[in-house]
């Protein structure tokens, strides 16, 4: 859907579940294509999902 995450586009349309906006969500052939291709390519380092940093986060004590 143009980039845009589903979550957000239900946020946007006041959707109460996910599954009202998926309702509306018909992805095109090229769509499904292009997300494997990024899913596909190696996450770098520089984009990890791991945070780099501590600050911000606590252990509990």
């Amino acid at each position: 859907m143009r980039d845009v995450p589903l979550k957000v586009i239900q946020e946007l349309m006041g959707h109460a579940t996910i599954e009202m906006t998926m309702r509306y969500a018909h992805l095109a052939p090229e769509a499904r294509e292009s997300a494997v291709q990024q899913l596909d390519r190696p996450v770098s380092l520089s984009t990890s999902l791991w945070p780099t940093t501590t600050e911000g986060y606590s252990d509990g004590t």
